[in-house]
């Protein structure tokens, strides 16, 4: 139900209230009836639209997958032993490659984190509070692949000038705090039983490396932190991030996969990003190459003819 429909529901009491009372009451009835539709208007300009339902794939409310690649829907149990037949049959060190974001951890909550730390600043004072009565009542449930997904998931409309010029000052703030390589370990979460499987994959003797378009420089640290925090298996020599953070992730990744694959059998390759995992098949065809399907940029991507799993999440291990 909307304003207009509970407004209307209203209306007709009023008039038959109206009807059953003295005519020299029908002008504090007139009255109450304006206060209360201010105060319906007020309440609903404050409403933001319902998040989704959770476990729910993020990545396709906006982009479908590319509609040529042979694209195997799966789950991480049968991932799981695909990767370790093929690790048996290994006559090079068997590795297992791990992107971060988005494939172990959920970046949704760092989101959330910054937008919360805006709406408690100086700089969210410089707007109207009945907006700001609006973006406070965001959650995760309105998480997508960027900002701006948030905030439409969330009913805003960014033709608005005065949504965009909030949108903007958030954005400002989230651009610099999103990787600062400190609120990843202050908000960040791992995607739920992600990190068991990493450990058996561990456990099965393939070594675990983990390739992050994160910038060094910046985020290497709480990267590290951050896998230390959560007891990932983790050798500093195996976490490979980009040094330059103007070129492009699936030329960066690409690159280390070819660097990894001339001395190791990649087993498996796990990446959320299709253009990403797209460029790293092409370097490790013999891998179980597998997305995970949390949320994607849905950049285009080339033609595949790899096979490429792709799961929703990971199951919980025995």
């Amino acid at each position: 139900m909307d304003a207009n429909q509970l407004w209307h529901i209203i209306q007709l009491q009023i008039e038959t209230i109206k009807k059953e009372t003295d005519a020299m009451h029908h002008p504090v009835l007139e009255r109450a009836c304006d206060s209360i539709k201010e105060a319906i208007d007020k309440f609903f300009s404050e409403q933001i639209t319902l998040g989704f339902p959770h476990p729910h794939p993020r990545s396709r409310i906006y982009r479908s997958e590319p509609k040529t690649w042979d694209i195997r829907d799966s789950n991480s149990k049968e991932i799981l032993n695909l990767i370790l037949k093929k690790a048996k049959k290994s006559k090079k060190n068997p590795i297992c490659v791990f992107d971060l974001d988005g494939t172990l951890f959920d970046v949704g909550y760092r989101t959330i984190g910054i937008i919360k730390e805006w709406l408690n600043s100086d700089a969210s004072l410089n707007f109207d509070k009945s907006l700001i009565q609006k973006i406070s009542k965001i959650n995760y449930d309105h998480v997508g692949y960027s900002l701006s997904h948030l905030f439409e998931n969330s009913g805003f409309d960014l033709r608005n000038q005065q949504i965009m010029s909030v949108f903007s000052s958030i954005e400002r703030v989230w651009k610099k705090k999103f990787f600062d390589g400190v609120s990843l370990v202050h908000y960040d979460d791992t995607i739920k039983n992600s990190l068991n499987f990493v450990k058996t994959i561990e456990k099965n003797n393939i070594e675990i490396f983990y390739l992050t378009g994160r910038y060094w420089h910046s985020m290497r640290n709480g990267t590290i932190e951050q896998l230390k925090k959560f007891n990932f298996p983790f050798k500093e020599k195996n976490l490979i991030l980009k040094m330059n953070p103007f070129e492009d992730d699936q030329l960066f990744k690409s690159e280390q996969i070819h660097n990894l694959s001339q001395n190791n059998e990649i087993c498996g390759n796990f990446e959320n990003e299709y253009l990403n995992l797209a460029y790293m098949a092409l370097e490790a065809k013999d891998a179980i190459n597998v997305i995970v399907d949390t949320q994607h940029s849905g950049r285009p991507t080339p033609s595949l003819e790899i096979p490429i799993y792709r799961i929703s999440h990971f199951d919980e291990i025995e």
